[in-house]
């Protein structure tokens, strides 16, 4: 399709192919790009692309096809006579829409294409800057956020050379209206209604810009194009969007985010509080087994408070596992392990963002995990090592606790552990919440190994 044309013609071709679909929304229009065949009985359709601001009337997608100069004669005739022309295509029976075509030369002034802009209702003013635009815009635009895509919302105005307004669509003229000014058309963007000192910058500078700013009670987004890219190059094309709403939802989402925030705040503030309560009941408890079911009680609750002050200090209702898991860890290895005992700790753990809910259970599960092997695995010994890892796996994470202390008794049975509340707790945890499953065996270099298998979203059941 391209092989007859010279190395500018690819180049422009292949520059418009990047800015077709903002020239299509600019316009309102269906923009397709026409070549020339040897035979000129057929037409080649290069590129075509839909306006994202059109509702309906959308054509079918001819990219790459081949179609008959018979049923494209206002293209042919571009084509043949280098000059555009403006007429009707039937859309459907008794439904018309227009059709503006217009050659693509290079700089000998040759034909070398056509551009069509077709839509049921058009602004030849509009219609002929879009073209204009599109011919002139650089690959580099598109890299540019200036030149992305528009809404339907959007409102687009053309200013010519002496920064006067002379085209608008509907949309911009119900802006004005909304901000009394009645008559659009024929209005200064340097006037004192509307006072636009970026336009004539732009038009200056041949820079595209943008900002935002508030006008007659409305907070506005606005984009100026220059639709030839040079200092004082020309036309430029203003592009309004009333962001008014989109800016109050974002302050109420910023407004909720910041009272989750805080509840997420006193929730572990009053979990502390909690927490130091049952501290001081221990202290004067005067029963063994009464401290050391308050001290349990205690590292439950500190567990759940942890969570709760990561979620203090984020927006997202997700948890870094790995930074809860080190947090109960160390607040664990702290609390409970007795000053004169060596103990050799590795831990290791994948940084893995989890719902709350996931990160509790697995917070409660780790903290009876190493309340359970501190209280039991080391008895009578002055000595010991604990491995605590929280691998990610492709179909499920893996939350492991080994060491090497007396091991299990012979005989020992999950099942058979009816009145042990930690391990009920955590086989509870594993099976009904995570949906994954729990073991506690005997390793075969000594000591014990607890694993906890979670499967991922969508795996199943463990």
């Amino acid at each position: 399709m391209l092989s007859n044309l010279t190395a500018e013609q690819r180049n422009s071709l292949q520059a418009m192919q990047q800015s077709l679909g903002l020239a299509a929304d600019i316009a309102h229009a269906a923009v397709t790009i026409y070549l020339p065949t040897e035979n000129k009985k057929f037409i080649n359709v290069y590129k075509q692309e839909q306006a994202m601001t059109q509702v309906g009337n959308a054509r079918p997608d001819l990219t790459g096809r081949r179609v008959r100069s018979v049923e494209e004669p206002l293209v042919a005739r571009v084509l043949q006579k280098n000059v555009p022309v403006a007429g009707k295509r039937e859309w459907s029976l008794g439904m018309f829409n227009s059709l503006n075509v217009f050659p693509l030369r290079d700089s000998w002034g040759r034909c070398y294409g056509a551009v069509s802009f077709e839509s049921a209702a058009q602004d030849e003013i509009i219609i002929s800057q879009s073209f204009e635009l599109l011919c002139n815009l650089r690959q580099s635009a598109g890299n540019n956020a200036n030149y992305a895509r528009l809404l339907p919302s959007d409102g687009i105005m053309v200013v010519d050379a002496n920064r006067t307004i002379v085209a608008a669509n509907n949309r911009a003229r119900h802006m004005f209206d909304v901000m009394d000014i009645t008559d659009v058309i024929g209005c200064r963007t340097n006037d004192v209604t509307i006072n636009w000192p970026l336009v004539g910058m732009v038009m200056e500078t041949g820079t595209a810009e943008s900002k935002e700013f508030t006008m007659h009670g409305l907070l506005l987004s606005i984009r100026i194009l220059p639709v030839v890219p040079r200092p004082k190059g020309g036309c430029a094309i203003v592009i309004l969007q009333d962001i008014t709403e989109l800016r109050k939802k974002d302050e109420e989402l910023l407004i909720k985010s910041v009272v989750i925030k805080e509840i997420h705040h006193r929730v572990k503030n009053n979990l502390q509080t909690i927490a130091s309560l049952l501290r001081l009941q221990e202290r004067r408890a005067q029963s063994d087994e009464t401290k050391i079911v308050l001290r349990d009680c205690v590292n439950r609750v500190n567990s759940i408070a942890i969570v709760h002050e990561y979620l203090s200090q984020q927006d997202t209702g997700l948890i870094d596992v790995a930074k809860v898991a080190k947090g109960i860890y160390q607040a664990i290895i702290s609390s409970m392990l007795n000053p004169e005992f060596t103990l050799k700790a590795e831990f290791k753990a994948d940084e893995v963002q989890l719902p709350s809910d996931k990160a509790t259970s697995i917070a409660l599960i780790l903290n009876e995990l190493l309340q359970n092997t501190i209280e039991h695995a080391f008895e009578g010994r002055s000595q010991g090592m604990l491995e605590v890892h929280f691998i990610e796996e492709e179909q499920q994470y893996l939350l492991s606790i080994a060491d090497d202390g007396i091991g299990l008794p012979e005989g020992f049975s999950l099942q058979a552990m009816r009145e042990s509340l930690g391990l009920k707790i955590i086989r509870t945890m594993a099976e009904s919440d995570l949906r994954g499953c729990f073991s506690l065996t005997n390793r075969e270099q000594g000591g014990t190994l607890a694993l906890v298998t979670i499967p991922k979203e969508g795996h199943g059941r463990c």
